[in-house]
């Protein structure tokens, strides 16, 4: 490990407006060496990555003194790391330029095809996946919008990685992953580091943080500190008492989405009742996300039927102002939900005045209190989105899906970027709406054990249809699928609690 730092920290301080993000901060980066920045949301970790990046947004006033070492490198995957990735471009034309670049600069001539698909495929295999010819044949004529939320953001790290970074500052990289592709991904930046970069990991995962970070700063209130403790507490809430089912609300029948000739989603059947909290499940790429984008009208499937309290739903466009406040969704990639030049109260309280009828005075007055409930106070929610952390912005996208007063809620990973103890008052929040209202919520998650433990019941995705549906209890104790008992083995050794043995051979 080299003597010198590849970056030094130095009273470094930041502000946006009247408002103090950062106090004093002091830290060095070796090369070889993981830190990780671990601390509630809101803290000033993004703040500080950005800085290391040297990607500070035009509204942060900066302080103190930042030295890099001659010819440092530095990658940076931010947050939303997905909308990075050019839409209009297929992954191996991007990727395949990005390792020519770097190949050309580096000295070499110009690389032939098999040598930059070799590249490539290095590359993917660093971001965790794990494709064999005709998978990576495949991955590579694909658009970023045919991959799920946790493979685009894999995607997104492999692009940041074709330029070899002395220094990678990764922002929740962990983020919206399955347990298996979260277990590969960790074992990359184990890869990224035996080559002598240093990683700066800042995330909420306590068990990224337990496995890799070789030190540990604390954030706290925008100051580093010595006192945290990277311990998980419990997310799951005691078991939910048995209670009647009612008619089922919501009905779908034989629901099929098929791309590029192959099928995403194959003649699903699912009944969804009031009041119930049902979880889905299942490796990046199952269908989770497709599901929940056609309930809510955002895709279009090739054959099948949403019936919702008696009606037959059309698409997103066709929907009565009454059916789009029934049916809110909130997406995995919260920020790019937000415009940017609006402030996030204005957007907010667009959903009271445009969906329920509400007076602007009304309509703002509940987003400032809905807002509060969940940890926004009025300031900061009187700035843009770029003025509030990823968190904030994954609570905002909530609070503003439920001054609709929906009868479905759909929630995809929406506490992935939180806190332990925020994601646990967001979910006992949803909790409560549920008890309130009689609502559905539909939750798409990859922890099973802290966030999809609450549910009522839990659906596990695979090969495009519903393989097991039943309780966390019934499922997570002994899967019947290999999937299943392949995702709870991985979740039980990333939280130290490896599967019953029983469960790793019941399948095989």
């Amino acid at each position: 490990m080299a003597d010198r730092p590849l970056i030094s920290v130095r009273a470094l301080s930041a502000r946006a407006g009247g408002t103090v993000i950062l106090r004093d901060i002091a830290f060095d980066i070796a090369a070889g060496q993981i830190v990780a920045l671990f601390g509630p949301s809101g803290a000033g970790k993004t703040t500080i990555a950005t800085v290391l990046a040297d990607a500070v947004g035009p509204e942060i006033e900066l302080a103190g003194v930042v030295r890099r070492a001659p010819g440092v490198r530095v990658g940076y995957l931010p947050q939303h790391a997905a909308s990075t990735l050019n839409p209009a471009r297929r992954i191996g034309a991007a990727l395949g330029e990005l390792v020519g670049l770097q190949h050309r600069r580096a000295g070499g001539d110009r690389w032939r095809v098999p040598r930059r698909r070799e590249g490539i495929a290095r590359l993917l295999a660093a971001a965790a996946f794990d494709l064999d010819d005709h998978a990576l044949d495949r991955a590579l004529r694909k658009y970023p919008f045919e991959f799920s939320g946790g493979e685009r953001v894999r995607l997104a790290l492999a692009q940041v990685l074709a330029g070899h970074p002395d220094v990678l500052v990764v922002d929740e990289p962990t983020a919206g992953l399955d347990p298996l592709a979260r277990a590969a991904l960790l074992r990359g930046l184990r890869r990224v580091r035996a080559a002598g970069t240093a990683v700066v990991l800042i995330t909420h995962d306590s068990s990224a943080v337990a496995q890799l970070g070789d030190r540990v700063l604390f954030v706290r209130d925008g100051r580093l500190t010595t006192d945290g403790s990277i311990e998980p507490g419990p997310l799951s809430a005691p078991p939910a008492a048995d209670r009647a089912r009612a008619a089922p609300e919501v009905r779908i029948h034989g629901l099929t989405v098929r791309r590029r000739g192959r099928p995403v989603l194959d003649r699903v059947d699912l009944e969804l009742h009031p009041g119930e909290h049902l979880g889905l499940v299942g490796v990046s790429g199952a269908g989770k996300t497709t599901l929940a984008r056609c309930i809510a009208g955002l895709t279009r499937p090739d054959a099948g039927t949403i019936v919702a309290w008696g009606e037959r739903l059309p698409v997103l466009r066709r929907r009565s102002r009454q059916q789009l406040a029934r049916i809110q969704y909130v997406w995995q990639e919260s920020a790019a939900s937000f415009d940017t030049r609006r402030s996030v109260l204005d957007q907010v309280a667009a959903t009271g005045t445009g969906l329920r009828g509400m007076t602007r005075t009304a309509a703002r007055a509940a987003a400032v209190d809905l807002l509060a409930e969940f940890g926004i106070e009025e300031g900061p929610a009187r700035r843009p989105p770029a003025g509030l952390s990823g968190g904030q912005l994954q609570r905002a996208a909530l609070a503003r899906a439920l001054l609709a007063g929906p009868h479905l809620l759909l929630c995809d990973e929406v506490t992935t970027a939180l806190d332990e103890p925020t994601a646990r008052h967001i979910l006992d929040r949803l909790d409560d709406y549920r008890a309130r209202s009689g609502a559905i919520v539909v939750s798409i998650s990859h922890d099973l054990r802290g966030r999809l433990a609450r549910c009522d019941r839990v659906g596990v995705l695979d090969d495009a249809r519903i393989a097991e549906l039943g309780t966390p209890a019934e499922l997570f104790a002994r899967p019947r699928t290999r999937i299943l008992s392949e995702l709870v083995r991985a979740d039980g050794i990333a939280a130290g609690r490896p599967a019953p043995q029983h469960q790793l051979e019941r399948n095989r």
